[in-house]
């Protein structure tokens, strides 16, 4: 729970080609990232969230713009504003957005609408 009306779950997956070399990890490659794209996708055909995303080194709470620790009431699901996360989503690969709270008409990014009611929309590539 990060606040009385919010629960984030998180996979992480290590591997990062970024990592130092004695670690010896092999990475996740970028051919693999529309992998993790349908990944994101099942889960919200089947969960139906409000808000998802797939990121590196990120995690859905820096899309509500706060730098609280949690639980916290800033992360309550009405604080979450499409306005802001559309133009500050850094480290973010995908976000996947439930239109049911609030319908989105201008998408400056890449995006696809999905079966009940969201919005896969492209926010940036697994390069930047």
């Amino acid at each position: 729970m990060i606040s009385s009306n919010a629960l984030m779950v998180d996979f992480w997956f290590f591997g990062s080609i970024f990592d130092v070399p004695e670690w010896d990890q092999i990475g996740i490659k970028e051919d693999e990232i529309n992998d993790f794209t349908n990944f994101l996708k099942e889960l919200y055909f089947v969960y139906e969230f409000k808000i998802g995303g797939m990121a590196i080194e990120e995690d859905v709470t820096s899309l509500f713009g706060f730098d609280q620790v949690y639980p916290n009431e800033c992360y309550c699901y009405e604080n979450i504003s499409p306005d802001r996360f559309l133009l500050e989503s850094y480290g973010f690969i995908d976000i996947i957005w439930n239109e049911k709270y609030k319908k989105l008409n201008q998408i400056p990014y890449n995006h696809e609408r999905l079966d009940n009611n969201g919005v896969l929309i492209n926010i940036g590539s697994f390069d930047e």
